[in-house]
């Protein structure tokens, strides 16, 4: 067994024993301060530079003076221009005032227009130092420009980094705009992905003879049981609550009722030997009436990463308050992924629909989930007949 292993080293992380982590050299670790560090270094290398070329002729009180003026004039003038794009980013949050932020205005305008504590500290400094320059120099713009542009370009560099330095952009809202700009790399996108190709195109397309799909499975179980399906595709329930109960009867008062399940989908997965696969089936009696026989059979479920998330959620881990301050952003983007995933596979986009609603009332009530399916069902059967399907 012994000589069968390559004599290299093995590529492992190994845990130290104060809780560290020692990577080895082909698997990234966690980031460091370099960056910082190297920036803090420039910002002095900058501010030397200033007070250099500002001092030739001059008193030593005099170029100093103008270093601190200078820069003071600059972090104004770059932190007034954020808070102008902060302004442009507010008008956009106030289009979406009720489903963001639950029609609270104010809340609209502390998450666009909140700065961090070191921020607000570095900026009412530079205000009064600029009220200082203001009230000690008869001509403020003329003498920023008194010494020529090198050290006032110096100072605009120094200035541009100390406020980098300072996370000058941080608010909610910028997190959020982030977030919706990472191409796949945010939460919601990764759990769509996962979600797509960890279930969705295992359980819905055909392939070949060798594994039948999602419609071939209904037309079996329709076949077994004498019933028919009028949509031969499977719902997957979104709910903006992100709260999905382990039988979908308790959401639709009990208007559906479990019914037996399709044949199963058997694979060999990440080491685990014939995992299972199956989808659920529902008749839902309609208005709740069960004593008739006027059923409506329709394969559905709940998307189950998001209710993986619920539970995060309902958990205090490192992240958890994160999670729920930005859980309708998380949900959105998982939905908007999702869909577009699925519409861009062929073989896809006709086995599967997504039903992405609030599912409380304007009173507090928890809507009816057989509704909103028999809703659906209604539309794509419409659909269905208006081009001859």
């Amino acid at each position: 067994m012994a000589s069968a292993i390559d004599c290299t080293e093995l590529q492992v992380v190994k845990e130290l024993r104060g809780g560290g982590l020692l990577y080895p050299k082909n698997i990234p670790g966690d980031r460091g301060n370099t960056a910082m560090i190297t920036q803090i270094i420039l910002i002095i290398l900058l501010m030397m530079l200033c007070a250099y070329y500002a001092s030739r002729n001059r008193d030593l009180n005099d170029y100093i003076k103008y270093c601190v003026y200078c820069t003071a004039s600059n972090i104004i003038l770059i932190s007034l221009c954020n808070f102008l794009m902060r302004i442009t980013n507010l008008f956009e949050e106030l289009r979406h005032v009720h489903a963001r932020y639950d029609d609270k205005i104010l809340k609209v305008f502390a998450v666009a227009l909140e700065y961090n504590t070191l921020c607000i500290i570095i900026i009412a400094v530079c205000i009064l130092s600029l009220r200082a320059m203001i009230m000690a120099v008869e001509n403020p713009i003329m003498f920023l420009w008194s010494h020529g542009p090198k050290p006032y370009i110096c100072s605009l560099l120094s200035s541009m980094i100390i406020l980098r330095l300072i996370n000058i952009d941080e608010s909610r809202l910028d997190t959020v705009l982030k977030v919706s700009q990472m191409k796949g790399l945010d939460y919601g996108s990764g759990m769509a992905y996962s979600y797509f190709y960890g279930y969705l195109n295992i359980v819905l397309p055909s392939v070949g003879d060798e594994k039948k799909g999602l419609y071939e499975n209904i037309k079996v179980y329709e076949s077994q049981n004498g019933v028919e399906v009028p949509v031969k595709k499977l719902f997957i329930l979104i709910p903006t609550s992100l709260q999905i109960p382990p039988n979908l009867e308790e959401a639709s008062y009990y208007w559906m009722e479990s019914a037996k399940k399709l044949e199963s989908v058997v694979k060999h997965r990440a080491g685990v030997v014939h995992r299972t696969y199956h989808n659920s089936v529902y008749k839902i009696h309609p208005s709740g009436q069960r004593g008739n026989d006027s059923k409506v059979y329709v394969i559905t479920e709940g998307a189950t990463p998001l209710l993986t998330f619920y539970e995060v959620l309902e958990h205090s881990d490192k992240d958890s308050s994160s999670y729920k301050e930005y859980k309708k952003e998380i949900a959105g983007s998982f939905y908007r992924t999702l869909r577009h995933i699925i519409r861009s596979k062929p073989e896809c986009r006709d086995l599967c629909e997504l039903i992405y609603y609030e599912d409380y009332d304007s009173d507090g009530k928890k809507v009816n989930i057989a509704e909103i399916l028999l809703e659906k069902i209604d539309e794509q059967t419409s659909l269905a007949s208006h081009y001859g399907q």
